[in-house]
């Protein structure tokens, strides 16, 4: 084939399948997740929901992409999930990425802080002796190396880093996996996954951990058993018989490796490590008569091992014999850019191409069905959620006298016993300087409403002076006096339905934000029969709490104080002195 007439690898046929393969089981698992995900809960969200099924799948997608070298070492079954790999891995970050971006946005923006200082500051889970590990970290690393992986695998990096440093750029994948399980392990496990979840993301991780572990005990065992050699500089690399067109066999001389292909009737035998990017040419195949590396599609002229014009990239040939069934290889590679000799078996044509060269209905079968079950276990995997609820887009008015008792309240008459909304502002705000002015004066407030196991909210979006009636308001204000509880610091915007489940150290970022920007703290605190109920937290004379409580958000405490129910909501005044971290 002359210079002229060749044409890069682009979009073959083969790499068409491939991404119909992987573009299907991904928009599979996105519809099967999302649809036993609001079977089972049908107030979900959708921020949340955006959040589990792009983090999932993510993780599913970078467990696929670390296991597909290992696997294909030991079976070539599994080269076609190997080749083209790296649309897996950009197709993983894009899923990282969406999950990431949306919880970024939703955990630390809209606040009184910057979000990178927000991340830094409330990124972090506590392990039960109260050690900050930093899970939202561990997931922001692993998302950097997936973002520098996909935007590196473009040649015009490979003139600038040098195939060394991007091989050494990638081997970050395994410490992004491990950062990754953390993540998984250190957040959404904690609180909102079922008990199968755990075992499911730990036996991910130990398969990965194994087929490498397996992958380089059988490397090891081929390296150890170093191939008769005759004398005159040859080594007996393969039989004849296992010989396959245009499929690579991988043979260690001992100082390098090397790659040993069918081509027509001769045998060839070039450098295993491609010059691209130190691809292994020996698990790719020989395509339109040029050595093609799995990895990136680089081709190489197998006879002299020069990449077509106008390329200029060259791997090393080695001299081939056929002796005894067995084709031998010159130990000594030729010089660069120099013609091998190579030898001639026969009848080559009764060898056929090899079963694995495309990806087959077999294996798209497979990846379709491991996409519909991991997203069934992950969709289903979360425990269920409280009953608040958030009317998103819907605003609602109220008419009423406003209070700050120590956070802003409408109070609205329902008969003999009048109703009391917590206000609170958009986003990650208090409603304080929005009613200010107004606070000891009836006043109709416009918003969306959240509501939970009796107590409710509005987000303030109006409020508009009225002429007070004349009944003045009837409020139930009861001492219940000494009390102790134990519980969870949460965000009262999120925990009432803004964005269920509200609680956990996956909200704990959330709730430290809502809880610095006015929003009214509360105690979560889990009953004997199971369910929970929520105090509001004041001190003890009845001012706000948020400067103490911000740091303390998403993490459990041991409060000792005074319990006041004003109308339907409970009141938990204490001192800062008496609130004590436990967990």
């Amino acid at each position: 084939m002359s210079p002229r007439a060749y044409r890069a690898v682009a979009w073959t046929p083969a790499k068409r399948r491939y991404d119909l393969v992987l573009g299907g089981s991904m928009a599979a698992y996105v519809l099967v997740h999302a649809g036993a995900s609001l079977a089972r809960h049908p107030n979900l969200p959708a921020e949340t929901l955006v959040m589990r099924t792009s983090g999932s799948l993510a993780f599913v997608m970078m467990t696929a992409a670390l296991l597909a070298g290992p696997l294909s070492r030991l079976s070539p079954r599994f080269l076609p999930v190997l080749r083209n790999r790296r649309h897996l891995g950009v197709a993983t970050f894009l899923a990282a990425l969406v999950h990431g971006g949306t919880a970024f946005f939703q955990f630390h923006f809209l606040g009184v802080l910057n979000p990178v200082a927000s991340l830094l500051l409330d990124g972090g889970a506590q392990s039960a002796g109260g050690t900050e590990i930093p899970f939202q970290l561990l997931g922001a690393f692993a998302l950097l190396v997936l973002f520098l992986m996909a935007a590196t695998s473009h040649d015009f990096w490979l003139a600038n880093l040098t195939p060394r440093a991007w091989k050494a750029l990638h081997m970050l994948a395994y410490p992004a996996y491990a950062a990754l399980v953390g993540h998984v392990a250190l957040g959404a496990l904690q609180q909102e996954a079922r008990d199968y979840a755990w075992i499911a993301t730990l036996a991910a991780a130990a398969a990965v951990f194994s087929a490498h572990a397996a992958s380089a005990w059988a490397g090891r065992g081929r390296d150890r058993a170093r191939p008769a050699t005759d004398g005159r500089g040859f080594a007996r690399a393969v039989r004849t018989a296992d010989l396959r067109q245009g499929r690579g066999h991988v043979v260690d001389l001992g100082a390098s490796r090397v790659a040993v292909f069918l081509h027509g009737a001769s045998v060839v035998c070039v450098s295993n490590a491609c010059s691209h990017q130190m691809g292994p040419l020996g698990e790719g195949e020989i395509v339109d008569g040029y050595v093609t590396c799995p990895w990136h599609g680089f081709q190489f002229d197998p006879a002299t091992g020069r990449a077509p014009a106008p390329f200029e990239d060259c791997v090393e040939t080695h001299d081939t014999a056929a002796r005894d069934g067995w084709v031998w290889v010159r130990i000594r590679p030729n010089a660069a850019g120099a013609a091998a000799r190579s030898c001639r078996i026969e009848p080559a044509g009764e060898r056929g191409k090899a079963p694995w060269r495309q990806p087959g209905r077999p294996l798209a079968a497979a990846a379709l069905v491991v996409a519909v079950a991991a997203a069934l276990a992950g969709g289903l995997g979360h425990r269920a959620l409280a009953s608040g609820f958030f009317e998103f887009g819907v605003v609602r008015s109220a008419t009423g006298m406003l209070v700050a008792d120590p956070y802003p309240a409408l109070l609205v008459p329902r008969g003999p016993v009048w109703s009391r909304y917590l206000l609170v502002g958009q986003g990650k705000h208090g409603a304080d300087d929005l009613v200010a002015d107004h606070v000891g004066s009836w006043a109709t407030i416009s918003g969306p409403l959240a509501y939970r196991d009796g107590h409710a909210m509005v987000e303030v979006r109006d409020v508009a002076p009225v002429a007070a009636p004349p009944a003045p308001p009837r409020t139930i204000a009861e001492d219940l006096g000494r009390h102790v509880a134990e519980g969870e610091v949460v965000g009262s915007k999120c925990y009432m339905g803004v964005m269920s489940p509200g609680r956990g150290v996956v909200h704990r970022a959330c709730a430290a934000l809502c809880v610095r920007g006015g929003i009214p703290p509360l105690l979560r605190v889990e009953r004997a029969d199971g369910q929970s109920e929520a105090f509001v937290l004041a001190d003890a004379d009845g001012r706000p709490l948020n400067a103490t409580l911000a740091g303390r958000a998403g993490t459990l405490v041991r409060v000792v104080g005074r319990l006041v129910r004003l109308d339907a909501m409970l009141y938990l005044y204490a001192d800062p002195a008496d609130i004590d971290q436990i967990g």
